[in-house]
């Protein structure tokens, strides 16, 4: 008799970025999988708990296992989580905010599943990466996502001047983030160190009631002051 056990499935779940509604950003599809999914690889656990009950998952949240990894895990707790997998079960890989695995530290887990023949499927959710792109007016056809830019000054000059080339050498969108509390210090860096005929698109707390989204030439720019502080944004350059 084969006592073999069917690897189980990894599910990628999106949650919201802000505070709309669920059925604003989520599939029914995915809400239909959430509530199936007794184990979730998580960043923070408080977090994930106040996800899934605005999500009205169906069991006690006593009852679900949490399985905390991000960026400061090492190696073996990536496989802690994949055993579930091995035994059969469904679990679920839960973003903080947003579509997991771009610019989440997830990336490894899903990396790992697919070394070991596990099945990772991806849920419809929002990315305020593409969000931002699409309301850029930008070119969506070829860009590229930096994440975050160094923090040293020097370097940071020096990257913004290489997407900056990048924009007209390779006809490229250049997009990326910074910690919510140093966005005013990118900010002044792009605004002294860029062209100021290049285009800048600042695209602020998206589904958030102060949603803010606007491109302008850097130029233009010095010419106001936007509120970024402590504020979830993307920043996208182009020609």
């Amino acid at each position: 008799m084969d006592n073999k056990v069917t690897t189980g499935t990894l599910f990628l779940i999106p949650t919201t970025i802000g505070s709309e509604p669920l059925n604003h950003s989520l599939a029914p599809y995915t809400l239909e999988v959430i509530h199936t999914i007794q184990v979730f690889i998580v960043e923070e656990v408080k977090t994930a708990i106040r996800f899934l009950k605005k999500a009205g998952h169906p069991l006690d949240i006593d009852t679900l296992t949490f399985i905390v990894y991000n960026e400061h895990s090492k190696e073996n707790d990536t496989q802690e989580a994949l055993n579930h997998l091995h035994q059969g079960r469904t679990v679920g890989l839960l973003s903080e905010a947003g579509a997991p695995c771009v610019a989440d530290p997830g990336a490894i887990i899903v990396r790992a599943a697919h070394a070991q023949g596990i099945r990772v499927i991806p849920l419809t959710g929002p990315s305020s990466i593409l969000l931002s792109l699409m309301a850029s007016g930008m070119n969506g056809q070829r860009f590229v996502f930096h994440g975050y830019l160094p923090i040293d000054r020097h370097q940071l000059v020096r990257k913004l001047k290489e997407m900056e080339k990048d924009v007209f050498r390779n006809d490229q969108t250049q997009i990326f983030i910074e910690a919510p509390y140093r966005n005013h210090r990118l900010l002044e860096a792009i605004l002294q160190n860029c062209h100021q005929d290049i285009s800048l698109c600042i695209a602020t707390n998206i589904f958030q009631p102060d949603e803010f989204i606007l491109t302008l030439t850097v130029g233009e720019w010095k010419k106001r002051h936007p509120d970024l502080h402590k504020k979830n944004t993307v920043f996208l350059i182009y020609k």
